[in-house]
């Protein structure tokens, strides 16, 4: 179940939230707080998953998604949208994704979410 998920949120409560939740599930966990340069911390380190918001300052969450999917170094990695703005997401942009949580979550679909999500076998292409 371990890995090394990244969790691109700006507000600090939240990622305190969510650090703490997948440290005791056993994830290593990296916190970003901007879109900016996470696309190259993807490509160096491979994280078994990203948790991403939406709503970021500068640059938007879906922006940094597009990005992600289109270059065939971070491709692959599975992008979680966890955000209170989950309806502005076009079905093309949730159909890039693993899933869509939206904020507030409930604990064990997070979890649930993320271990189908960073398994090695792959995706899941459902959305809440």
């Amino acid at each position: 179940m371990a890995g090394l998920i990244f969790v691109v949120e700006d507000d600090p409560i939240i990622t305190d939230v969510i650090k703490d939740i997948l440290t005791t599930a056993g994830y290593d966990v990296t916190t970003i707080d901007s879109a900016f340069g996470v696309a190259g911390l993807v490509r160096d380190l491979q994280p078994a998953a990203i948790l991403l918001d939406l709503g970021l300052p500068f640059r938007t969450g879906a922006d940094l998604l597009d990005e992600l999917k289109a270059d065939p170094r971070t491709a692959q990695v599975p992008v979680i949208v966890v955000s209170g703005l989950t309806e502005i997401l076009s079905e093309e942009r949730r159909a890039l994704t693993a899933a869509v949580l939206a904020k507030p979550f409930q604990i064990e679909r997070l979890l649930e979410t993320l271990d189908r999500a960073s398994a090695p076998s792959g995706h899941d292409t459902g959305a809440a």
